[in-house]
């Protein structure tokens, strides 16, 4: 049903409803100000970055794809512009291309009881010893509750290493934490943010 809705806004939108550019703006400006601060601490470059795709999509709109799920349009864009900025910056070299060399992940621990905080705060520190695809692989699937193939085209990656680097994720994952998979699976979905 959400989708549907998603579908009806961004048509509004491409053919020059100002309200509905209003409202996806409102709507989904902190989710990507956030996600881009998990590839940079510069937050002129996020907020830089936000404001030349807004433009841009403002500036395009009748010739934008359609879309039943504007927050992955978005994510998966503002992505590219970011990536897109590093390399202007000098931080990310050519060679890296699509890739980012730190994706930064933040839990909360506003858990009432002890010991699930405790599995909140191991569950954090066994994350940031992941590689930084894997970490992002993790927040897009788990926190953003993106499928497999939208995953992959946000990273740019094809579909199989999406699986590929959540399997050797949560594997490590449960190594660490001495956990068996649904465990962790199951802290992932109920903690990180």
């Amino acid at each position: 049903m959400e989708k549907n809705f998603d579908y009806e806004i961004w048509e509004r939108f491409r053919k020059g409803d100002e309200k509905s550019f209003s409202y996806i703006f409102d709507t989904y400006h902190l989710q990507l100000f956030e996600y881009g601060q998990r590839f940079t601490n510069d937050e002129h470059l996020v907020k830089d970055s936000i404001q030349d795709l807004f433009f841009e999509l403002a500036r395009k709109r009748q010739k934008l794809s359609p879309t039943n799920n504007i927050l992955f349009y978005l994510l998966k864009s503002i992505r590219q512009k970011i990536i897109v900025n590093l390399k202007k910056k000098g931080i990310i070299t050519r060679e890296e291309d699509h890739q980012v060399s730190e994706f930064r992940l933040s839990y909360s621990t506003e858990v009432d009881q002890q010991e699930k905080e405790l599995r909140l705060d191991q569950l954090a520190e066994a994350i940031n010893q992941l590689p930084p695809r894997q970490k992002e692989a993790i927040y897009l699937k788990f926190y953003k509750k993106l499928s497999n193939k939208e995953v992959s085209d946000i990273m740019q990656i094809n579909y199989q290493s999406v699986g590929n680097n959540l399997q050797k994720a949560i594997s490590k994952l449960k190594s660490i934490l001495n956990s068996d998979t649904d465990a962790v699976i199951l802290l992932l979905q109920n903690f990180i943010q």
